[in-house]
């Protein structure tokens, strides 16, 4: 996040904030009344097509009750079931027959009636149009297939007239199980493409059709819709069906390459399908006026969420820059100079911050200046004092030298002894060595005790060898040993024995003892103890508490007449060699 700019942040936080919720809120409107449109229009289509079966139902009432009348008229059935040898009515009295018929009832859009005897031979014509034989035979096929209703086929006439024709099976009055032969009653194809579905419009680029039950086309109100063959090569037809079988009425399908919303009304008496088409563009359009509408308004927030964006960068980066060039100063040394904010916002607070900040590095640095001169002084006066201890050194080795050229060996070794504990007094640093080292401070500070009480006191050890290289804190031993000799020399008459223990109590625990076998002292006289635990036991107290915790320490056990007996408890740390 923070390798992108904060301008390019900024954008992305007001697009996120503003446009998006109302791209989101846009879409779910849109998806929302388009459904709700689809829905709709569904219903509305559905019933206009019902409204317009009824209407076409009841146009074709007109000639079902014309090929009725021909079907039924008596000289019409006198003819169609004389037989061969009995007279018959006469072409004459037939088309006389049939002009006073047409007297009572002759639809507008009647282009030709045909009557056929039972072997398919014409006994009547009107004789306006025609169509060739073949397709008679057609017609009477779907007439059987569509018994006992009529049977409505297209056909184009000899004039190239797209025609309707219906065609009904005629029954013997008197026996109505013996057919007599047909009549087919052609219907001029405007009656349904002009009059009755252009009566309706369902939108632009929508259409109206009638299919058979094969799927051709019977009649359409679009000019250019072919008839007589299936619509887009079935496409639309084998949807239907699809959808037929699932009981539904109305459905969104794919023809010629466009989103439709189809309707259907399936007539089984005529053996049609009445159906409407109506794009999706023309349904869309005001859900697209609307998307349009909001790509404007979300085109004017994103422009004035820039300018936005500007004036607040701006506002941001004027102070960011006056930072940075602020460190820059600071980068090359420069602490006098501060920034000049003095605004309430977050970036004057920090502004207010970093000025405090150099001043107290300013400050710090004039402190700094003070102690490194303070500090070479200091060095200096060390390297002054390192004079003393040589001389001092430098004396007792020429003591040492005198003692030895006098034969006073007990004076040369005391010397000898002293300079060694000086030497890891003053000279050796190290906080922590080995019980070995320690040992040996221990020996060079008898060896000095030893001058001074001539011998009235023996030392015995009893180490294990192998805690000689655990580390413990320096002249930890020393103030111990001091108050055995002190306290056990000075109250009894002859010897005193000190034995220095070194022992594992664990892996993890060492102890070293320091034994006497001196007067001791009762432990329950407070002034005893205090004697005993001098400013140096307590300072060897203090050491290993602080230094080690509050279950590590100095214990103290005596009883009188059996000596005493100080134990020391620290934590087992092996010393390792540095190669």
């Amino acid at each position: 996040m923070r390798k992108v700019k904060i301008q390019n942040r900024l954008t992305v936080i007001f697009l996120i904030v503003s446009v998006i919720p109302i791209i989101f809120i846009g879409f779910y409107s849109y998806t929302i009344y388009s459904k709700s449109i689809n829905n709709k229009l569904s219903k509305s289509t559905f019933q206009a097509l019902t409204l317009l079966n009824r209407t076409m139902l009841s146009e074709l009432n007109n000639y079902q009750y014309l090929a009725g009348s021909v079907s039924t008229n008596s000289i019409i059935q006198e003819r169609l079931s004389a037989a061969p040898n009995e007279p018959a009515p006469s072409n004459a009295a037939i088309n006389h027959a049939m002009d006073n018929l047409y007297r009572t009832i002759y639809p507008g859009y009647v282009q030709n009636v045909r009557v056929i005897d039972a072997k398919n031979q014409p006994i009547y014509e009107l004789g306006y149009d025609g169509i060739p034989n073949p397709k008679y035979e057609e017609i009477m096929k779907q007439v059987e297939l569509n018994a006992p209703y009529d049977s409505l086929n297209y056909v184009k006439s000899y004039r190239a007239y797209n025609t309707i024709v219906l065609g009904r099976k005629i029954f013997d009055q008197d026996d109505i199980g013996v057919p007599l032969g047909h009549v087919f009653v052609f219907i001029g194809g405007e009656l349904f493409s002009k009059v009755i579905l252009s009566s309706v419009d369902l939108g632009t680029g929508s259409s109206l059709l009638i299919m058979n039950r094969e799927g051709k086309v019977m009649s359409s109100n679009q000019k250019d819709t072919p008839l007589g063959e299936p619509y887009y090569k079935d496409e639309l037809f084998k949807q239907i069906k699809t959808q037929e079988a699932k009981k539904n009425h109305s459905f969104q399908g794919m023809v010629n390459g466009k989103m439709q919303q189809i309707s259907y009304i399936n007539n089984n008496q005529l053996g049609w399908y009445m159906i409407s088409t109506v794009p999706f563009s023309y349904i869309n359009s005001e859900t697209s006026k609307i998307t349009t509408g909001l790509l404007i308004v979300v085109s004017i927030i994103v422009v004035v969420c820039i300018l936005i964006i500007i004036v607040l960068y701006k506002s941001i980066l004027k102070p960011i820059k006056q930072i940075i060039v602020f460190c820059n100063q600071i980068f090359y040394g420069d602490l006098s100079s501060r920034i000049e904010d003095h605004s309430n916002d977050e970036m004057g607070v920090l502004a207010n911050r970093i000025n405090s900040m150099v001043s107290r590095m300013e400050q710090l640095m004039k402190d700094q200046k003070k102690d490194l001169k303070r500090r070479r002084s200091l060095e200096l006066q060390m390297l002054q004092s390192q004079i003393n201890p040589h001389f001092l050194f430098n004396t007792l080795n020429s003591l040492r030298w005198l003692a030895m050229i006098n034969q006073v060996p007990v004076l040369s070794d005391g010397i000898s002894s002293l300079a060694e504990l000086l030497r890891s007094t003053i000279i050796d640093q190290d906080e922590q060595i080995t019980i070995k080292q320690e040992l040996n401070n221990l020996d060079h500070y008898f060896a000095i005790q030893k001058i001074r009480y001539a011998d009235r006191f023996d030392i015995e050890y009893d180490l294990d060898e192998s805690l000689l290289q655990s580390m413990i804190p320096k002249l930890i031993l020393q103030p111990i040993a001091e108050n055995a000799i002190l306290h056990g020399v000075t109250d009894i008459g002859g010897k005193v024995l000190i034995q220095i223990k070194v022992y594992a109590k664990n892996e993890y625990t060492l102890i070293i003892e320091i034994i006497d076998n001196g007067k001791g002292f009762d432990t329950t006289k407070s002034e005893k103890a205090d004697n005993l635990s001098g400013i140096g036991i307590s300072n060897v107290a203090d050491r290993i508490k602080l230094q080690y915790g509050e279950s590590y320490g100095l214990f103290i056990t005596s009883s009188m007449g059996h000596g005493t007996c100080c134990r020391l408890i620290i934590p087992k740390q092996t010393y390792e060699l540095k190669g």
